[in-house]
């Protein structure tokens, strides 16, 4: 599950113009006679094309919905980070949180009809561990079968939110024939809910599946056809919704008004916050952002609700905090400690050294969705005479280059996660992908150790103190919480919530 970090927040980019969308009244689905007539197929929108079947390169939000038909998962997560059974019904950490071991359930079977038993968890456990970007994430992490239904993960340093990673990628379990056979882009092997159509559809365009009935969880799954279109123009999918050549999507707060008039329910979603990651917290690139006081005035030149009404059109929330609400490391009742106040700012500026400002780099990927924020970011730095010079990144390894520790200051939506812990990995400690100039802290070093070494409530208070260092150090400053998304037929489709633990598009087991 590299979705705390770059192909998750990569993915999310891929759909940023649903990013800026948000909570809205509509219908809960509860209409059991348009569920019971729209169980014989269930037709959704994709924003962008599978990037593959390959386990080791899925990507969330709509696109996982293909992954999440034909492959069963490790273990499964629901919206608020909750662990629930998957391939294996029981799990357990010992040696202090450095091993998992994983009861497999018994009976399971690929489509080819080979049996799914903990060798073969094995197999993709190690195929995921050693893939290029498991090697980041999974460095001397190894993975034993000592019997027929066990499997024993190993991890070198505590790992204790290893579970989380196992509902989604890297809990993806496939076919270790498929996974040696070297073409892994046309048909998948796994033993999820359907088995994939190849003959029926038409990749890139469309992706038919048919429901497996042995599948140990067949009655989460209630549509005998699934069909995946790829409708990548906004407009395109609206149109879809509206003349019932679909039955859902994830469609950006444009089309709101549209949609609702035309009777379209919707289900919301908290999928990330918007705003700036300081990387250069030691002032190795920028000296000035070395001074904390420097980070703070940061902070305060943005006016978070102006900009949740303008700029997201009123479909996010001010926030002080990056992690989801409701996370262990959320802090209930955490008054903004950084209020919009030109005023503060400056004087903060001053008593530091730096009323003139300083001159930085900022990197941008044009066409993810960042255009109409890039101009708020420049404008707001310029309050404190800190001149932004925007460097435009391109290319396949323009994403590279964005994590690179080249530059000081990075804009970026990243996913806040229902386990927090996922966050602290991907994006504080000095290991995480997003902590760019990887800046280590003995204050954070000290709280991710306990962080690691425990569970329950001892892991939550060390998972809010963390939060609150962090906030106090002004190490991010972050504008709102911005919402995604489902809009959907509820005459065809029934569903309550959004389970996704990414918070970017609903699960298919939602789907009643």
């Amino acid at each position: 599950m590299r979705r705390s970090s770059a192909l998750a927040v990569f993915a999310g980019a891929l759909s940023l113009t649903v990013l800026a969308s948000g909570c809205t009244a509509g219908g809960s689905g509860d209409n059991t006679a348009a569920q019971e007539s729209g169980k014989a197929e269930l037709v959704l929108g994709m924003e962008a094309d599978l990037p593959g079947w390959d386990p080791a390169k899925l990507l969330p939000g709509s696109v996982a919905w293909a992954a999440q038909a034909v492959y069963d998962t490790i273990l499964t997560c629901d919206e608020k980070g909750g662990i629930s059974a998957g391939l294996a019904e029981k799990w357990e950490f010992s040696d202090n949180n450095t091993k998992l071991t994983l009861q497999i359930r018994d009976g399971v079977e690929f489509s080819d009809g080979t049996a799914l038993d903990a060798a073969a968890v094995k197999a993709t456990l190690d195929y995921e561990f050693t893939s290029p970007g498991g090697q980041s994430f999974f460095a001397g992490v190894t993975a034993e079968a000592p019997d027929e239904n066990t499997v024993v993960i190993t991890t070198p340093q505590p790992k204790p939110f290893l579970t989380s990673y196992l509902c989604l990628g890297t809990g993806v379990v496939a076919s270790p024939t498929y996974l040696a056979s070297g073409d892994l882009d046309s048909e998948p092997v796994g033993s999820g809910p359907y088995t994939y159509d190849l003959e029926n559809s038409t990749p890139g365009a469309e992706y038919v599946f048919t429901k497996n009935p042995d599948n140990w969880n067949a009655d989460a799954y209630p549509y005998e056809k699934l069909v995946l279109k790829v409708l990548a123009d906004t407009t395109a999918r609206v149109n879809a919704l509206k003349t019932g050549q679909i039955s859902g999507a994830v469609l950006p707060p444009s089309t709101l008004a549209e949609l609702q008039s035309a009777g379209t329910a919707s289900i919301p979603q908290q999928g990330t916050w918007s705003g700036l990651l300081i990387n250069d917290r030691d002032g190795k690139i920028v000296p000035a952002l070395g001074n904390a006081d420097v980070r703070r005035a940061i902070n305060m030149v943005f006016d978070k609700a102006a900009i949740a009404e303008k700029l997201y059109q009123g479909q996010a929330e001010p926030t002080s905090q990056i992690f989801r609400a409701g996370s262990d490391a959320w802090i209930d009742g955490l008054e903004d400690p950084y209020p919009y106040d030109l005023t503060a700012a400056k004087e903060l500026m001053e008593e530091a050294g730096y009323a003139d400002g300083f001159d930085m780099e900022l990197p941008y990927i044009a066409n993810f969705g960042l255009d109409s924020a890039m101009p708020v970011v420049i404008d707001g730095l310029k309050e404190l005479n800190i001149n932004v010079t925007q460097v435009t990144l391109a290319g396949q390894t323009a994403l590279l280059d964005l994590l690179s520790g080249k530059y000081p200051v990075i804009f970026w939506p990243l996913g806040n996660h229902g386990d927090s812990r996922i966050t602290i990995d991907g994006a504080i400690v000095p290991t995480a992908i997003w902590n760019t100039s990887h800046v280590s802290d003995p204050t954070v070093d000290e709280l991710w150790n306990t962080i690691l070494t425990t569970q329950g409530d001892e892991s939550k208070a060390a998972q809010q103190e963390l939060n609150q260092y962090v906030i106090d150090q002004a190490w991010f400053s972050p504008w709102v919480y911005v919402s995604t998304f489902f809009m959907f037929d509820d005459s065809k489709v029934g569903i309550d919530k959004s389970s996704d633990p990414n918070q970017l598009a609903p699960l298919l087991s939602d789907f009643k």
